[in-house]
């Protein structure tokens, strides 16, 4: 009895198939699976030329549950490669998890029964009823109907660490100044920034004035505002990471030209993918270099609303922006060009049908500034050695404006979109400080140019002439 043949021979295949099919240059073991794969599709299909999901599964349809899987991927990888204008089309929609409902009030209980037990018994005595929850939300404590459950989250948990370094120290369970010169020393030693110090004085600050109201903290204010002024003479985390703009611009743009190669040497759908997230960040950083918003604007800009026809200007809506107002950007033609070719071939080879998100993620969907965020950050830190993620383009902007000019420095608060101008103040301090010194070295000159003296630093010593010794002349 003949054999139930499952797959076409390679003999019946049209034959513009078999050419592309043999192009592909697949090793052995590829060449069969998905020689098999292509063989059934044109055995089943009533067109091998009309790819569609529908008839796809129709093409695997009798099959068992585990060869079922087997062969729509080979068939899914096959079409793909062959049609890659609906390699899109066929991937597996997948059906997202639904969320559970936080409740905020339960997280909190549980946050501060894991960390109140840290606190010292006196103080952990005072402290309870300052945050009991009720179950009704009527007979709350006085700090959880007066703090954000963030604010509370993050002082117990400051007050915690704060009380375990006591214990470690063996030092008096109680906040004094010793404790505190302990605690400083330990944030330091464990490399934390004089801002972070800042912030956990804060808390340590706000919540020992409420539980211990009738002790005396002048000093921890004291403390506390030396402590400020340590952090403002030290750059800022975001700041320390920025890199000059045109620079990070043109890492940019040689990120996106090694995704195009990528794309062309494509062959599954692993590379494509993998090609569209490289162009995907390249084209990120482009854009944040060219036009520093915020990320959740960048990623929240839609094809069609926000971005005009000609993809040479992005319109942010007012509701993304801190300002309130709408906000409108124009880029440049590599830019435009880096648009145009992300969203004719990268995002065409993932994109889910219907999605009109610009960015979107290897399952087609679109994705939060979170996610483009930390793809910025790892790219740069594997390739620059630091780790930039989309704030620090804002630092980049904003330093540039003061070296570029100076006496433009409050246009930072719009570039940047900053709600108001106090925000602007590091920017116009820097621009103040750098036309002074601009100014001082012009005026320098100019007076050393008058009485003709060398004002330069380091000066040039001339080599002294070698000494010949003198030859004795014997007395005669």
């Amino acid at each position: 009895m003949a054999r139930h043949r499952v797959t076409a021979p390679r003999e019946s295949w049209p034959c513009v198939l078999r050419a592309h099919f043999d192009e592909l240059g697949l090793s052995p073991a590829q060449d069969k699976r998905l020689g098999a794969a292509l063989g059934r599709w044109v055995l089943c299909a009533e067109d091998p030329f009309d790819v569609t999901p529908a008839g796809m599964e129709a093409a695997c349809t009798g099959l068992s549950e585990s060869r079922r899987k087997s062969v729509e991927a080979a068939m899914r990888q096959v079409l793909g490669l062959l049609f890659p204008d609906r390699a899109a089309a066929l991937q597996v929609t997948r059906a997202r998890r639904p969320k559970a409902a936080r409740n905020s009030r339960g997280d909190l209980a549980a946050h501060l029964t894991r960390h109140l037990p840290r606190f010292a018994a006196a103080w952990q005595a005072k402290a309870v009823p300052l945050l009991h929850i009720d179950p009704d939300g009527l007979q709350d404590g006085l700090l959880v109907q007066a703090w954000k459950p963030a604010t509370i989250t993050r002082r117990i948990e400051t007050m915690g660490r704060y009380f375990d370094v006591c214990r470690a120290q063996d030092l008096s369970l109680d906040v004094t100044s010793a404790g505190v010169r302990t605690y400083l020393a330990h944030l330091q030693a464990g490399g934390a920034r004089p801002a972070t110090a800042y912030i956990d004085l804060i808390g340590l600050h706000a919540l020992a004035r409420v539980i211990f109201p009738e002790r005396n903290w002048t000093w921890l204010v004291k403390t506390q505002h030396r402590m400020k002024k340590l952090s403002e003479a030290s750059p800022s985390r975001n700041a320390g990471r920025a890199l000059p703009v045109d620079e990070i611009r043109m890492f940019g743009l040689e990120i996106f030209a090694e995704a195009d190669r990528a794309f062309d040497a494509a062959r599954t759908p692993r590379d494509f993918t993998k090609a569209h997230t490289l162009a995907r960040t390249g084209l990120a950083i482009i854009i944040l270099a060219e036009a520093p918003m915020r990320i959740g604007s960048l990623a929240s800009v839609e094809l069609g609303e926000n971005l005009l026809a000609s993809l040479a200007a992005l319109r942010v809506d007012g509701v993304e922006t801190k300002t309130g107002d709408p906000d409108t950007r124009v880029f440049s033609a590599e830019c435009v060009r880096c648009l145009g070719a992300y969203i004719a071939r990268h995002r065409a080879a993932v994109v889910k049908p219907g999605e009109t998100r610009l960015f979107v993620g290897f399952d087609g969907c679109a994705i939060v500034g979170s996610t483009l965020s930390n793809g910025i950050g790892r790219l740069t830190e594997e390739r620059l050695g630091k780790r930039m993620t989309a704030h620090p383009f804002r630092h980049a902007a904003g330093n540039f404006i003061v070296a570029s000019v100076p006496e433009e420095a409050a246009l930072a608060t719009v570039i940047l979109g900053h709600r108001s101008r106090a925000i602007t103040g590091q920017y116009t301090r820097m621009a103040d400080q750098f036309s002074a010194s601009r100014t001082y070295a012009q005026s320098t000159g100019n007076a050393a140019a008058q009485v003709e003296a060398n004002t330069q630093i380091f000066r040039t010593r001339r080599r002294r002439k070698k000494r010949v010794p003198k030859q004795k002349t014997r007395a005669m």
